[in-house]
């Protein structure tokens, strides 16, 4: 009888959300049994409660990978704790903390109701594929399993909560830092998305501490190809007319830079050039005051606009007409817009940061992240001679998310080949 592979995937099942991370592990649960095969092991996609994992059947699997697109109420009971429990305590993250967790919990238990229950054994593979912190209970399962003499490993997106906690909401950060710790300490290993943010990760204490191996592997870019017919209705006509159109996609929060971006827009603007400005991705934290300023923009509406619900159709047809998509954040995991929108033949403009260089290369067009006049005068001179930045975006080449899979298995196999190095009577190797 083969051992068996928990993936954890807690947070997306509670959340819906369509954001980044729950892309990655909607494309790791699809290939799930794929992953399987190459570990040799019975993979179930699992959930966490305070009362331990409970397994996903074929039809919450489905609704996982391809959700529903009205709201859940896992979202509505999510967005009162937001506008009500978050203002009133942003300032206490301890506080702040504990209410997440509870509700939480408190979702949790009517969205698990009717699944079955399972238990981590000595001999099982617990991986937590998805986002922890803020609440998750996932962190309590895993070390409660490691306890239980399962092997361990957590994926850790990125290192922006400890690497950069200005950038980060205190409601997010501090969570975050707590679990981080832990995990780092008493897990068998970690997986990060890129070299990059796997040399953050490996500089931490915790990491330093505890000799936790770190490795990490690429994310993947297959693109379904809609065709023109897949209209944007999100995205107003006018946004693609009268000159070239510029997309930002992402989050809207202060570390992706969208008012820098509307500050050399202005510059441009003002100096008489014809561009459009599209940014699209749902509102972040503290960023309201940014949002009133760009909808009270005199170009909003015309040559700027702001795109909160697009779904994946509507965001590659965005892509596809682009004329370039513009990443400016200070600090990223991996930056999978790059990728998406390269691998469609759309240049890339990016902060000139590590983690975008390495996922870019060369067929990205770079500035310096704190110097406005010079991102200006980029796209300036993209919109003067933009065939080069062209020819550069269509010769890129990336691994699609089967070559990700892959490269996800044999992290996990490299970090259980030292548990059985380390730990020889663990019992839990992938053989």
């Amino acid at each position: 009888m083969r051992k068996a592979l928990f993936l954890d995937v807690t947070k997306t099942f509670e959340s819906r959300f369509a954001t980044g991370i729950q892309r990655v592990v909607r494309e790791l649960v699809r290939r799930s049994a794929w992953i399987g095969e190459l570990l040799d092991l019975d993979v179930d996609i699992v959930v966490a409660t305070r009362s331990g994992y409970y397994r996903l059947d074929k039809d919450a699997v489905s609704d996982l990978v391809d959700p529903p697109r009205s709201p859940s109420a896992a979202l509505v009971m999510q967005s009162s704790l937001t506008r009500i429990a978050k203002r009133v305590v942003q300032a206490i993250p301890p506080i702040y903390a504990f209410l997440q967790r509870r509700s939480v919990n408190r979702r949790m238990r009517v969205l698990t109701a009717g699944l079955e229950p399972i238990t981590a054994k000595h001999e099982t593979i617990v991986i937590l594929i998805d986002s922890f912190g803020n609440g998750s209970p996932s962190v309590e399962a895993i070390l409660r399993a490691k306890r239980a003499g399962a092997s361990t490993i957590a994926i850790v997106y990125d290192a922006i909560p400890l690497e950069h906690p200005e950038m980060t909401p205190s409601t997010t950060a501090y969570p975050f830092r707590r679990a981080f710790n832990r995990l780092a300490v008493e897990l068998d290993g970690l997986i990060t998305i890129s070299r990059s943010s796997a040399d953050e990760i490996r500089r931490q204490d915790a990491v330093v501490r505890s000799g936790t191996p770190v490795t990490s592997f690429y994310l993947g870019r297959d693109i379904p190809i809609f065709g023109n017919a897949a209209l944007a209705p999100s995205i107003p006509e006018i946004a693609w007319q009268g000159g070239p159109t510029f997309i930002m996609i992402g989050s809207i929060e202060p570390r992706k830079r969208h008012a820098a971006v509307l500050a050399a827009f202005d510059r441009l603007w003002d100096a008489g050039t014809v561009a459009n400005l599209v940014m699209i991705g749902r509102i972040g934290w503290e960023i309201e005051d940014f949002v009133s300023q760009a909808r009270s923009h005199p170009r909003y509406g015309t040559n700027l606009f702001l795109c909160h619900e697009v779904d994946d159709m509507e965001l590659q047809y965005a892509m596809m007409r682009a004329s370039a998509t513009i990443i400016a954040s200070k600090a990223e995991g991996f930056g999978l817009p790059i990728v998406e929108s390269l691998a469609l033949g759309v240049p890339v403009i990016a902060s000139d940061i590590p983690i975008f260089r390495e996922v870019a290369g060369d067929a990205g067009c770079f500035f310096p992240p704190d110097d406005l006049d010079e991102f200006a005068r980029v796209i300036a001179r993209f919109i003067e001679s933009p065939d080069g930045y062209r020819v550069a975006a269509r010769a890129f080449q990336w691994i699609n998310w089967d070559d990700s899979a892959r490269q996800f298995t044999d992290a996990v196999q490299s970090i259980l080949a030292e548990v059985d190095v380390n730990h020889p009577d663990a019992g839990a190797s992938a053989e």
